[in-house]
C-alpha cells in the first residue's frame, strides 16, 4: 500500500553498531539472551572463520524438533562480554559508516544479512531497536531491503517444522536469565 511518503534507502547510521553489539532476551528473559541465528550449514563455517582469525566463538543450539530434542534446525553464535558483543566485531577498525567494523562482513551469517528485517510477512517488521528504524519510524515507505528480504525467506525456508515439537535452548546468558542452560519445550 502506498502511503504517499516517498521511499527511504536504508543505510546504517554513521557511527552505529549496536545490532552487532547489543543481543535481546527471546523469547523472555527466563530464556537467556540469543545469540545470532545460524542455519546448521553456517555453524562450521564460522566456526572455521573463527580459528583462521584467532577467534574464541561459542556456538549453542537454538531450534531442534523431535519428541525430544532430536533435530537441531538453528544454532546460535553467542556474543561476548554477557553475551552481547558479536566475537567478529572488530574495535580497533571504523566501518564505511564510521561504526565498529565486522571483520567477516563479505562472509556473515544470512541472519546478519538479512538486518534490521525481523520477519518477512506481508508487510516486512524492522527491528526496534535498529538506529535507522527508530530515526525513520517503522511507518515509513522503505526500497532496497530485496537483499535482507531474501535472505531472512532462506532462514524462515530453513527453520520451519509441521513437527509439532519444537524445543528452544535457554543460554542462561545475561543477569535476567532464569533456566539454566539446556532445552526446553516450546510451549
Amino acid at each position: 500500500m502506498h502511503t504517499g511518503k516517498p521511499a527511504i534507502r536504508f543505510s546504517c547510521v554513521q557511527g552505529c553498531s549496536d545490532c552487532c553489539i547489543y543481543r535481546d532476551y527471546y523469547p523472555t528473559k527466563e530464556f537467556g539472551k540469543i545469540g545470532v541465528l545460524l542455519l546448521p550449514e553456517e555453524k562450521a563455517r564460522m566456526e572455521n572463520l573463527a580459528r583462521q582469525k584467532g577467534i574464541s566463538v561459542r556456538i549453542l543450539p537454538r531450534l531442534a524438533i523431535g519428541d525430544k530434542p532430536e533435530k537441531i534446525i538453528a544454532y546460535q553464535m553467542m556474543g561476548i562480554e554477557d553475551g552481547d558483543w558479536c566475537p567478529f566485531l572488530d574495535a580497533e577498525k571504523e566501518s564505511p559508516h564510521g561504526g565498529h567494523s565486522c571483520s567477516i562482513y563479505k562472509e556473515r551469517p544470512l541472519a546478519c544479512a538479512a538486518y534490521p528485517v525481523i520477519d518477512a510477512g506481508k508487510v516486512a517488521t524492522l527491528d526496534p531497536h535498529c538506529q535507522f528504524c527508530k530515526k525513520h519510524s517503522q511507518t515509513a515507505r522503505l526500497d532496497g531491503l530485496q537483499g535482507e528480504l531474501e535472505a531472512l525467506s532462506k532462514i524462515q525456508s530453513k527453520v520451519r517444522s509441521e513437527n509439532k515439537r519444537v524445543w528452544r535452548y535457554a543460554t542462561a546468558t545475561g543477569q535476567d536469565a532464569v533456566f539454566p542452560e539446556g532445552w526446553v519445550l516450546d510451549a
